[in-house]
């Protein structure tokens, strides 16, 4: 289960260090790096994303928009492997697709994290505080 976030840089060899917060939810010394659907990019153990490339695999090829998904999803997948120092590196074309330079934050999202250019999530992160009320009412049900 991943929660919280950190502040990470990544190294001029464009690898990430995972930190202890994080690290223990990857039981296997692999993960997959996805593009996010708000333009971030995320990491998940190779456990959850067996669960989530099944979903996104089994929509139906005759829908447009489920084959642009899917095209979107798997060609912007990369299995990465986690080295003996805890480090992954990370594909350049996803560092560029999400704008990641030198300092991300990584937040964890319970089954996966997400990782973001540390000054444009400070300002996301603003407004979803502002308006963290108003949305959860809209979202969460409270029969």
């Amino acid at each position: 289960m991943f929660y919280g976030s950190k502040v990470h840089c990544i190294d001029d060899k464009g690898r990430l260090t995972l930190s202890s917060i994080y690290r223990d939810g990857f039981t296997s010394q692999k993960c997959y790096a996805c593009y996010g659907l708000d333009h971030c990019l995320e990491l998940y153990p190779e456990e959850t994303y067996i669960k989530k490339v099944n979903t996104i695999t089994s929509l139906n090829d005759f829908d447009e928009n489920a084959r642009k998904v899917k095209r979107t999803f798997l060609s912007n997948t990369f299995l990465l492997t986690i080295d003996s120092h805890n480090r992954i590196l990370l594909p350049k074309t996803l560092l560029e697709k999400t704008d990641l330079a030198k300092n991300v934050i990584v937040i964890g999202m319970y089954d996966h994290l997400e990782m973001w250019d540390e000054e444009k999530y400070t300002e996301i992160e603003k407004n979803n505080l502002d308006d963290f009320a108003k949305n959860a009412k809209e979202v969460i049900s409270c029969e």
